[in-house]
């Protein structure tokens, strides 16, 4: 073996060595990560008190020299409610908050919790069937796959109610009022009369001050941090039920550039995230509303909290249209949409939830 071969195939060996040593000790990724919401809203505080601090934790215990430089922008600093989705696909933020319910036109299987209201209050229970249900239906993987993002967990919010100018003590109350949601969430007005507004927690207090509106169906959660309940002090609770509303989600290429354990504490921190928001959300659900009633009892008018009577939410499940087979029917072409209610209706029973209407026997 003459010299110059010996010296080849020793800068060969050196450089397979090298190639097999872990991805550089000390390596540093720069992620940002970013939502339209305020981290006052407990979808968004996780993820700066928990999934941040916890996916360091988990990084720096693998012992590899890897570490995580994060950039963190809540509270709409690079985007707002209408771009979630295409600001975290397109790389404006590495890891962000998706807003699924604004989001028909690019998810249209991902709004099954929305046309089938009046199921459940408890959002643990949605969001472990939202997980569940984002492994493995393919169609669900597919709609965050093909928006360039990797689904990491669902995040949902508390039940539904009224948060109104003046009293609504029946459903036919609701006749002719402007009343704001967010996207599909308007299509529980259907048959009432009332006119939808679409909006978001960001914006009611504003529409309903300016006459935009003359009130919401949204979240204690929500209401109580953005102080709504000031300029719609009157609560009618009608426990429409909790939803499923989308999740963080991981731009897909800078997720591809994190190793593979890497990849992992991220997605099983996700989860992690995902069970914590539904464990908080239900634990500040009670307080949100005595705080409210609290804190807003010197106001004019006061703060009054008053259930719908029975008979009148029952009216109300019965006068909805068919949302859930017009939506599976409309989406047809777009993926197995009846398929998905009809597994997210099963899961909701197998977990001992007796639903006030059932959806997918409409089907």
């Amino acid at each position: 073996m003459n010299k110059r071969h010996f010296t080849r195939l020793a800068l060969a060996a050196a450089a397979a060595c090298a190639f097999a040593l872990p991805a550089a000790a000390n390596q540093t990724f720069k992620l940002t990560i970013a939502s339209s919401h305020p981290p006052a809203l407990p979808w968004v505080g996780l993820m700066s008190t928990l999934f941040v601090p916890e996916v360091n934790k988990r990084v720096e215990a693998l012992g590899k020299g890897y570490k995580i430089e994060w950039r963190e922008a809540y509270s709409g600093q690079l985007y707002k409610m209408n771009a979630t989705l295409s600001s975290v696909a397109e790389g404006v933020a590495d890891i962000g908050w998706v807003f699924a319910s604004l989001e028909a036109a690019k998810m249209p299987l991902a709004q099954f919790t929305t046309v089938t209201p009046f199921t459940t209050d408890d959002v643990r229970i949605v969001l472990d069937i939202a997980n569940e249900m984002n492994e493995k239906v393919p169609a669900l993987k597919a709609e965050w796959d093909r928006n360039n993002l990797v689904f990491l967990g669902a995040s949902g919010v508390d039940t539904y109610h009224l948060f109104t100018k003046a009293p609504v003590r029946s459903y036919d109350d609701l006749k002719g009022r402007k009343i704001s949601a967010p996207g599909s969430i308007g299509l529980w007005l259907r048959g009432s009369g009332a006119v939808a507004v679409d909006g978001s927690l960001t914006s009611y207090y504003t529409d309903i001050q300016t006459g935009v509106s003359e009130g919401t169906i949204s979240i204690a959660t929500g209401i109580l941090p953005n102080k709504i309940y000031e300029v719609a002090p009157y609560v009618t609770t009608v426990n429409i039920g909790a939803v499923y509303n989308g999740g963080m989600a991981m731009n897909k290429d800078s997720f591809n550039r994190l190793p593979p354990e890497v990849q992992k504490i991220v997605k099983d921190v996700g989860l992690l995230y995902s069970k914590t928001l539904g464990e908080t959300l239900m634990q500040r659900y009670e307080g949100a509303l005595k705080t409210m009633a609290e804190v807003g009892a010197k106001q004019n008018p006061p703060v009054t909290i008053t259930p719908l009577p029975a008979a009148e939410r029952e009216k109300w499940v019965r006068t909805l249209p068919n949302l859930a087979g017009d939506w599976a029917k409309s989406n047809a072409s777009r993926g197995p949409a009846a398929d998905v209610v009809k597994t997210y209706m099963e899961a909701l029973r197998a977990r001992g939830v007796k639903p006030a209407r059932d959806w997918d026997r409409e089907l």
